[in-house]
């Protein structure tokens, strides 16, 4: 679960919430791992200020989530800790769907999420085997296979509007546009199918490849001159984004430190 509190734009993970464990030493995740919960009511809240004419073409679903990458156990437990007791949040199995833990979170804003998971215990801190996502990043509500240009720059600035909202304060006015579009595959798979349309023939692309992201600057697209990016082999998402190298730049490279 890894942090990246100044640009949350990752698959991406989708989530600024895939905070760092609190695990047993520094090195490791340990058996049961921790992130607060006091960061869950105010985000919710500011998302919800984004104008709807920024809703049209992509927007948050806030749907929290446990995501299993590595085809191993679904953890023992995922529940919310306070000073006075522990409240479970059951799952959704094959879906990983929490649909109590917005409203457990917003009634325990003090408290810690927690994730019993033994079988993670010995992988690093950071490992994404077992990933908790609350579904902040923008996506596209289409997901036909086929985005046209003008939508795609429509959503690319409207994704903005929500990125702003999420990271710190002063750090909003300076944010960069979003003018990169993630594509992640439901299986988190490691290939892509990802093409320009130019004059009715679909022109395979070299996506930078980020995490479980394909990442393509809507820049190439334009200079290509395409109508449109297509996107096949299976059911997937697309977001607004940085650049990989800014992404890593801010703390969310494979090797970053805090």
């Amino acid at each position: 679960m890894r942090p990246f509190y100044v640009i949350g734009l990752a698959a991406l993970c989708s989530s600024l919430l895939c905070l760092p464990a609190q695990a047993q030493s520094d090195d490791l995740r340990g058996e049961v791992f921790c992130f607060p919960a006091k960061k869950v009511p105010k985000l919710v809240k500011k998302l919800g200020e984004v104008k709807d004419s920024r809703r049209d073409v992509v927007n948050v679903g806030l749907m929290p989530k446990l995501l299993i990458k590595d085809g191993g156990d679904w953890p023992e437990r995922f529940f919310i800790r306070t000073d006075e007791k522990e409240i479970d949040i059951p799952f959704k199995k094959p879906s990983g769907e929490t649909p109590s833990f917005l409203d457990a979170a917003k009634a325990n804003p003090g408290g810690e999420v927690c994730v019993a998971d033994k079988t993670r215990a010995e992988r690093p801190k950071y490992d994404e085997g077992l990933y908790f996502e609350m579904g902040l990043a923008p996506l596209f509500h289409n997901r036909s296979g086929e985005h046209s240009i003008a939508e795609l720059t429509e959503g690319t600035k409207d994704g903005k509007s929500f990125y702003k909202k999420m990271v710190p304060g002063a750090l909003a006015i300076i944010m960069p546009d979003t003018k990169y579009l993630a594509v992640r595959y439901d299986d988190f798979r490691g290939e892509s199918m990802i093409y320009a349309r130019v004059d009715g023939e679909d022109i395979p692309l070299m996506p930078e490849p980020f995490k479980d992201m394909h990442i393509v600057a809507l820049k190439t697209l334009k200079d290509m001159g395409a109508s449109a990016l297509i996107v096949k082999g299976g059911d997937y998402q697309l977001q607004p984004t940085v650049s990989a190298s800014l992404m890593k730049k801010f703390g969310w490279g494979e090797d970053a430190e805090e």
